[in-house]
Protein backbone atom coordinates (compact mmCIF):
# COMPACT_ATOMS: atom_id res chain seq x y z
CA UNK A 1 0.00 0.00 0.00
CA UNK A 2 1.17 3.27 -1.07
CA UNK A 3 0.90 5.96 1.65
CA UNK A 4 1.07 9.84 0.90
CA UNK A 5 0.61 13.13 3.13
CA UNK A 6 -1.26 15.62 1.39
CA UNK A 7 -0.51 19.47 2.25
CA UNK A 8 -2.96 22.59 2.85
CA UNK A 9 -2.22 23.16 -0.83
CA UNK A 10 -3.29 19.96 -1.79
CA UNK A 11 -0.50 19.08 -2.83
CA UNK A 12 0.43 14.99 -2.03
CA UNK A 13 3.61 13.54 -1.77
CA UNK A 14 4.08 9.74 -1.64
CA UNK A 15 6.11 8.26 1.73
CA UNK A 16 8.68 5.37 0.57
CA UNK A 17 9.49 5.04 4.15
CA UNK A 18 9.89 6.56 7.30
CA UNK A 19 12.85 8.44 7.34
CA UNK A 20 11.61 10.18 4.29
CA UNK A 21 8.25 10.84 5.68
CA UNK A 22 9.88 12.35 8.64
CA UNK A 23 12.60 14.49 6.64
CA UNK A 24 8.89 15.79 4.90
CA UNK A 25 7.41 16.10 7.89
CA UNK A 26 10.51 19.02 8.80
CA UNK A 27 9.97 20.42 5.19
CA UNK A 28 6.22 21.30 5.54
CA UNK A 29 6.41 22.55 9.29
CA UNK A 30 9.39 25.25 8.11
CA UNK A 31 7.03 26.58 5.10
CA UNK A 32 5.24 29.76 6.03
CA UNK A 33 1.28 29.31 4.97
CA UNK A 34 -0.06 32.46 3.10
CA UNK A 35 -0.25 34.83 5.66
CA UNK A 36 3.27 34.29 6.86
CA UNK A 37 2.47 31.87 9.59
CA UNK A 38 3.09 28.17 10.69
CA UNK A 39 -0.07 26.40 11.96
CA UNK A 40 -1.34 23.97 9.17
CA UNK A 41 -2.78 20.79 9.07
CA UNK A 42 -0.97 17.41 7.15
CA UNK A 43 -3.13 14.58 6.11
CA UNK A 44 -1.35 11.00 5.66
CA UNK A 45 -3.08 8.26 4.23
CA UNK A 46 -3.45 5.57 1.33
CA UNK A 47 -3.31 6.85 -1.90
CA UNK A 48 -7.47 7.50 -3.14
CA UNK A 49 -8.86 4.79 -5.60
CA UNK A 50 -8.52 7.52 -8.27
CA UNK A 51 -4.52 7.78 -7.91
CA UNK A 52 -1.60 9.68 -6.72
CA UNK A 53 -2.19 13.90 -7.48
CA UNK A 54 -5.74 13.17 -8.05
CA UNK A 55 -8.72 14.97 -6.18
CA UNK A 56 -9.47 13.43 -3.08
CA UNK A 57 -11.47 13.02 -0.22
CA UNK A 58 -9.87 13.96 3.42
CA UNK A 59 -12.16 11.18 4.39
CA UNK A 60 -9.89 8.67 2.71
CA UNK A 61 -7.03 9.82 5.06
CA UNK A 62 -6.05 8.30 8.55
CA UNK A 63 -4.33 10.73 10.45
CA UNK A 64 -4.34 14.16 10.75
CA UNK A 65 -1.67 15.97 12.52
CA UNK A 66 -2.73 20.00 13.15
CA UNK A 67 0.80 21.92 13.90
CA UNK A 68 1.27 25.16 15.00
CA UNK A 69 5.41 25.56 15.25
CA UNK A 70 5.01 29.14 17.02
CA UNK A 71 2.81 27.18 19.72
CA UNK A 72 4.85 24.34 19.96
CA UNK A 73 2.32 22.40 20.06
CA UNK A 74 0.28 19.51 17.45
CA UNK A 75 -2.54 17.81 17.93
CA UNK A 76 -2.90 14.32 16.19
CA UNK A 77 -6.32 12.86 15.12
CA UNK A 78 -6.80 9.26 14.23
CA UNK A 79 -9.90 9.80 11.68
CA UNK A 80 -12.02 6.33 11.20
CA UNK A 81 -12.63 7.02 15.12
CA UNK A 82 -12.05 10.73 15.82
CA UNK A 83 -9.80 10.01 18.79
CA UNK A 84 -6.44 11.98 19.44
CA UNK A 85 -3.11 11.67 20.53
CA UNK A 86 -2.52 12.56 24.44
CA UNK A 87 1.30 13.37 25.33
CA UNK A 88 0.71 16.39 27.08
CA UNK A 89 -1.85 18.36 29.64
CA UNK A 90 -3.52 20.92 27.39
CA UNK A 91 -2.50 24.52 27.00
CA UNK A 92 -3.47 26.97 24.20
CA UNK A 93 -5.49 26.46 21.40
CA UNK A 94 -3.87 25.91 17.70
CA UNK A 95 -4.53 28.00 14.99
CA UNK A 96 -4.07 26.19 11.51
CA UNK A 97 -4.78 26.67 7.41
CA UNK A 98 -6.19 23.02 7.00
CA UNK A 99 -6.43 24.18 3.24
CA UNK A 100 -4.72 27.00 1.19
CA UNK A 101 -8.63 28.22 0.11
CA UNK A 102 -10.08 28.66 3.39
CA UNK A 103 -10.10 30.29 6.50
CA UNK A 104 -7.77 29.16 9.60
CA UNK A 105 -9.59 27.08 12.10
CA UNK A 106 -9.00 26.96 15.67
CA UNK A 107 -7.85 23.30 17.54
CA UNK A 108 -9.22 23.52 20.81
CA UNK A 109 -6.44 23.44 23.92
CA UNK A 110 -8.22 19.74 24.31
CA UNK A 111 -7.04 18.37 21.42
CA UNK A 112 -3.36 19.95 21.04
CA UNK A 113 -1.71 17.45 23.62
CA UNK A 114 1.81 16.44 21.73
CA UNK A 115 4.78 17.88 21.07
CA UNK A 116 6.10 18.53 17.37
CA UNK A 117 8.99 15.90 18.16
CA UNK A 118 6.11 13.25 19.34
CA UNK A 119 3.82 14.45 16.32
CA UNK A 120 6.89 13.51 13.97
CA UNK A 121 7.51 10.65 15.36
CA UNK A 122 3.71 9.36 15.15
CA UNK A 123 3.74 10.32 11.83
CA UNK A 124 7.19 7.51 10.75
CA UNK A 125 5.62 5.08 12.71
CA UNK A 126 2.62 5.08 11.19
CA UNK A 127 4.47 5.33 7.69
CA UNK A 128 6.28 2.41 8.90
CA UNK A 129 3.16 0.21 9.91
CA UNK A 130 0.22 1.92 7.87
CA UNK A 131 -1.82 1.42 11.45
CA UNK A 132 -2.44 4.14 14.35
CA UNK A 133 0.34 4.57 16.27
CA UNK A 134 0.77 2.67 19.37
CA UNK A 135 3.11 4.50 21.28
CA UNK A 136 0.80 7.14 22.89
CA UNK A 137 -2.17 6.85 24.80
CA UNK A 138 -5.23 7.79 22.48
CA UNK A 139 -8.66 9.44 23.92
CA UNK A 140 -12.11 9.63 22.26
CA UNK A 141 -13.94 12.52 22.26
Amino acid sequence: MTLVMTNISAQQEPLSDPAQAGELFDEEIERPNADARYGQSLYYGPVGARGLHQERSFDEDDLRVDIDVEAGRAAVSWLADGSYAVELPPDSPLTVWYSADAAPAVVPAEKARVSIATARRLVQEYVASGKRPSSVEWVTG
